[in-house]
């Protein structure tokens, strides 16, 4: 049996809004203590299955990157005193505000800057008129 291995692309995504979904949700000791990890992949469009990584702080402030971005998934503000299980947010979709910057090695990396709710769908027009 085969084990195939696919090289994927390291060029950055052009700077954007990218419709994402979220893959996985951990958390990981950082620099400035406990962060969550989010892997977010693009959901369609040209670079469709490119994965995204960010992360931030597990704060309930409702100011905070992490209660801004909970509220995109889920698609409606928190309010206060209310819990979310974050495992229930793995497979939901929102809009990943991507943009290019420069690592102090001087490579190019995106960085996820917010996440947006998804746009809703436009109304459907009745298929037949009425008239008055």
């Amino acid at each position: 049996m085969a084990m195939i291995l696919t090289i994927q692309s390291t060029e950055p995504l052009p700077t954007g809004e990218y419709r994402v979904k979220l893959v996985e949700l951990t958390t990981v000791d950082g620099k400035y203590g406990e962060q969550l990890r989010w892997k977010l992949e693009v959901a369609q469009g040209e670079y469709a299955g490119r994965t995204l990584t960010a992360f931030c702080s597990p704060s309930g402030n409702p100011a905070s990157k992490c209660v801004r971005w909970v509220s995109a998934l889920i698609g409606r503000p928190l309010q206060a005193g209310e819990q979310v299980d974050l495992a229930t947010l793995v497979g939901k979709e929102a809009r990943a505000v991507v943009i290019v910057k420069a690592t102090p090695e001087g490579r190019e990396v995106n960085s996820v800057q917010e996440l947006l709710p998804l746009r809703p769908r436009p109304a459907r027009e009745d298929a037949t008129l009425l008239d008055d």
